[in-house]
């Protein structure tokens, strides 16, 4: 698990991401640790994750949704029903990008819906507008 402090401040955003595969994990984590303003927290299991979104008091939670054990829509129902998390955004972060499964993504209650490779511009464009909903909530 690749994670720095915890929330200290107002100007420190923790962001979360559930993932299985290592290569996407560094990569996320090399794109963002140039924000310093952004802490990222990983996990690889769908578990680890929602422990790990209590935990850190998740800003903005970024998912897989070809998980072992836990497919994402699965995840993404456990973070709703959670008081605790159900007002976190979420970011699908997929390989799945044929137009059926994206309109399913966006209709199930997704923040966004990035497929891969991962556009990281894009990816933190929207990880930023994710924070200030998240902060403005």
């Amino acid at each position: 698990m690749m994670d720095g402090p915890d929330k200290t401040s107002d100007n420190v955003s923790n962001i979360l991401y559930i993932e299985d595969n290592p290569a996407n994990l560094r990569l996320v984590h090399q794109s963002l640790e140039q924000e310093d303003d952004i802490h990222l927290y990983t996990a690889m299991t769908p578990a680890a994750g929602l422990e790990e979104a209590h935990r850190i008091q998740a800003d903005v939670i970024l998912l897989d949704l070809n998980l072992h054990g836990m497919d994402g829509y699965s995840v993404l129902n456990e973070l709703q029903s959670d008081a605790a998390l159900a007002n976190i955004p979420v970011i699908a972060v997929t390989a799945q990008a044929m137009p059926w499964e994206i309109e399913k993504g966006q209709t199930s209650g997704f923040y966004a819906y990035l497929t891969k490779p991962i556009d990281i511009l894009e990816l933190i464009r929207t990880i930023r507008t994710a924070l200030k909903t998240s902060h403005d909530a």
